[in-house]
């Protein structure tokens, strides 16, 4: 069997991932250290999720219509542009506007390149390129703890600008992965494929209209991720309201992280046993459980326990949900079906986001669990309603 395909994407996926790592997850340390207040940084990311929602379709549809393969040129741009930017930042200092404007494009490109690249390996997927997603996938997951955790040493002993110095050396390295990712024998002229012409890339309002079921998965999906990112940001207050401490929710985030590897390594094994479509629900049923174990939890076993379901919640969505679209989403509209899909993820990041804050000061973190899993359960059950069956069987 070659590994080379699945190496090499698995390389692309590692440093991706570890980009978003550093410029995500250490977000607060270098905002704040720029003189952000944390209501600021709060409206910083909220602005960037709202633009990559807009941006994520267009960049779908474009690539879709394009009559030969430009996912590489896509994410080259979009990664020299990631560059520029860090170099930007470096340059003005402690400009507070400065820096915020250019925080902000850099945020929403990298949110952009996200269905690019699911699409790019995807695409090859589909041309009988080897290549196990759920490793690739993995292997993402691996990179961002492990760079997290070299950043936060590396800051302690520089400054916060080891943040945007990391992303730079990062995306040098990206380019060069994303370049050389070509096969001989696959053709990258999309007009050689055997589709009829009617079915070439759609515009948005075309897309959704043609694919309506697609699009209530769209819907339900917002309503999940809701409740999956109200969880993910307000973890800290809900374990300390059940009385314990930062060392308790950490080992509890931990914990979620590692529950996500198992899945995404044997993701193929799964499916081929088990549809992708019924992998999609099973993923949004057990969002729905964490929360809902979340919500009675009175203890820290208990607690625990409920983001275990990580397992075969989000660790199995992250990786299903690419493969769900790429079956169910016609050769020409593919690209638009990861952006959309991409896009609800950051939808309901963005909202939840912006209402659990909300619900912590009005009615506390039992009140917010409660409205979280509502949402939860409404996003679980139109998922599961509409979802096709897709395939099993995927390399």
């Amino acid at each position: 069997m070659n590994i080379r395909p699945t190496a090499h994407y698995s390389l692309i996926q590692g440093l991706f991932w570890g980009s978003f790592a550093a410029l995500f997850g250490f977000s607060s340390v270098y905002l704040l250290a720029k003189g952000f207040s944390n209501t600021q940084i709060g409206y910083l990311m909220a602005a960037s999720g709202a633009a990559s929602a807009l941006f994520q379709p267009i960049a779908g549809s474009i690539a879709d219509r394009s009559k030969k393969l430009i996912l590489h040129h896509f994410l080259i741009v979009l990664s020299i542009l990631a560059i520029a930017l860090c170099g930007a930042m470096l340059g003005v200092g402690n400009g507070i506007i400065k820096v915020a404007i250019f925080y902000c494009l850099l945020s929403t490109a990298l949110q952009v390149m996200t269905p690019l690249l699911y699409s790019l390996g995807m695409y090859f997927i589909e041309h009988g390129i080897s290549i196990n997603f759920g490793i690739c996938r993995g292997i993402g997951s691996i990179t961002y703890a492990m760079v997290a955790a070299f950043l936060g040493i590396l800051i302690e002993r520089l400054d916060e600008n080891a943040v945007i110095i990391s992303v730079i050396v990062i995306y040098v390295f990206f380019i060069l992965a994303v370049a050389t990712f070509h096969f001989r024998g696959v053709s990258e002229q999309k007009n050689s494929m055997p589709e009829e012409s009617s079915h070439e890339g759609k515009s948005l309002i075309d897309f959704i209209t043609k694919n309506r079921q697609f699009t209530f998965i769209l819907i339900g999906n917002i309503f999940v991720f809701i409740s999956h990112t109200i969880i993910g940001n307000y973890m800290y207050q809900i374990v300390t309201y059940r009385g314990y401490s930062s060392k308790e929710m950490g080992v509890a985030v931990s914990l979620a992280a590692t529950c996500e590897l198992p899945t995404l390594f044997l993701l193929s094994r799964i499916n081929k046993k088990i549809s992708s479509g019924n992998l999609l629900r099973i993923s949004v049923i057990f969002m729905f459980l964490k929360n809902l174990f979340l919500f009675f939890a009175t203890n820290i076993a208990f607690i625990y326990f409920s983001m275990s379901l990580q397992l075969l919640g989000y660790g199995l969505f992250a990786g299903i949900s690419v493969i769900y679209v790429n079956e169910i989403v016609d050769s020409h509209n593919k690209t638009m079906g990861q952006s959309l899909m991409n896009m609800t993820v950051t939808m309901g990041g963005l909202i939840g986001s912006l209402l659990g804050g909300k619900l912590l000061d009005m009615i506390n973190v039992p009140g917010m669990l409660l409205v979280s899993g509502i949402t939860a359960l409404i996003g679980a059950m139109i998922v599961c309603a509409f979802s096709e069956k897709g395939r099993s069987n995927v390399n």
